[in-house]
């Protein structure tokens, strides 16, 4: 029994709900995903369904330009705050016990609080910091896992692959009341501070708008008696260019205007993690310490990379618990940011060409994640004609 318990709580451990999550202006959102738990091992028997909600939270305020801090925003108080809160409701289904399909989808409400969005700071303008939000649901996913041994046998160690379709569920248009905006009248020429209603920021739009194909593998291997090394890792590929929506951005340098980021890019993603788990003499509970990487690349791998996009990656340490009590697995996750990267855009680049001056946009960080997961087995059924492997 112990023996039962130990791999469902690494398991569950290993491979949470959420495939990944965002953390700040890097605009790295979270997919419904699935985890693999255990009933007599590691697998869902055939028509057995298992469900879960995993409810994510973070505060990202910490301004970077490379991997440089921009302590001066703190100071000045100008740092741009997003609060995230998003739920993923998800569902696995065991076709047999190596292949299972899944569906995820993530409900997220942000709330986004800035100086420059609403008018910004100038020498005849103090500003005033206004919020701007989406709430709503995001961009699904829907795929399938196998694991490439049997898992009945390979309690062990093993290795499971899957792929899945990311849809452009979530609106990538979310708009909201923007303040102060100078706006000039064509025709008088006069200049007057406005309320405008328009796209909030990339990184609190509820999805990308691209429909994307997402690869991921994730192992474990038990190197001694109720202790686990593990690993998971994926790629969202999203071939889109632009999905339509505007930035109201369009730096000019030395005469000319790089248009590049007037609108909203739709960005690759990718994640890794590694760790050790470990189960405790308490009889269902394991604690779990690991590292983190996430990010959002300069250019994709298959498309084009055009549009407004902040490239950029964070590497966390990431220490878990996980408790399992009858059908019913609890799991905690506080990713630390360890490290944080904004990377040159394209633009960036672009502009850095032009001028000769070093370029390299911001974006705002979180101190930490908090990941809460409940998941829930119902009873497998009755075995009728449907083969175990």
């Amino acid at each position: 029994m112990r023996k039962i318990f130990t791999l469902i709580t690494a398991c569950l451990a290993f491979f949470p709900l959420q495939k990944l999550s965002a953390q700040g202006c890097v605009a790295i959102r979270g997919f419904g995903g699935c985890g693999v738990a255990s009933g007599t091992g590691l697998a869902l028997a055939p028509g057995q369904w298992q469900v879960a909600t995993n409810y994510r939270y973070f505060k990202s305020f910490r301004h970077f330009k490379g991997d440089e801090e921009q302590f001066d925003r703190l100071v000045k108080q100008t740092q741009v705050i997003n609060y995230s809160n998003t739920m993923e409701l998800s569902a696995s289904c065991g076709l047999n016990t190596r292949w299972q399909l899944n569906i995820g989808v993530p409900l997220s409400y942000t709330d986004r609080s800035s100086y420059y969005e609403h008018g910004g700071q100038t020498a005849t303008f103090a500003g005033a910091r206004k919020t701007s939000t989406s709430a709503g649901l995001g961009d699904a996913r829907l795929g399938a896992s196998r694991w490439l041994w049997n898992p009945v046998s390979h309690t062990k160690r093993n290795l499971s692959v899957g792929a899945a379709l990311k849809l452009p569920t979530g609106n990538w248009n979310v708009q909201d009341s923007f303040y102060n905006i100078l706006v000039t009248d064509p025709q008088s020429g006069v200049s007057a501070r406005k309320t405008l209603y328009r796209p909030v920021d990339q990184s609190i739009q509820l999805g990308d708008g691209g429909l994307g194909l997402i690869i991921d593998m994730q192992g474990f291997w038990e190197v001694n008696e109720g202790l686990y090394i593990y690993g998971n890792a994926f790629y969202l590929f999203n071939p889109r260019g632009v999905n339509g929506t505007l930035t109201n951005r369009s730096p000019t340098v030395g005469g000319k205007v790089y248009t590049n980021e007037y609108m909203c890019s739709v960005p690759d993603q990718y994640a890794a993690r590694l760790g050790v788990l470990s189960q405790s003499l308490l009889q269902g509970l394991s604690f779990s310490w690991g590292a983190r990487l996430e990010g959002i690349p300069v250019k994709d791998i298959i498309g084009e990379s055009l549009g407004f996009r902040r490239p950029g990656y964070i590497v966390s340490a990431e220490p878990g618990v996980t408790y399992m009590k009858g059908k019913t697995t609890y799991n905690l996750n506080v990713p630390i940011a360890m490290y944080r990267m904004r990377s040159q855009s394209v633009t960036d680049k672009q502009v850095q060409d032009a001028s000769g001056i070093a370029r390299n946009g911001d974006a705002a960080f979180a101190d930490y994640l908090i990941s809460f997961g409940v998941t829930y087995r119902l009873s497998a059924p009755k075995v009728k004609g449907i083969l175990f492997h």
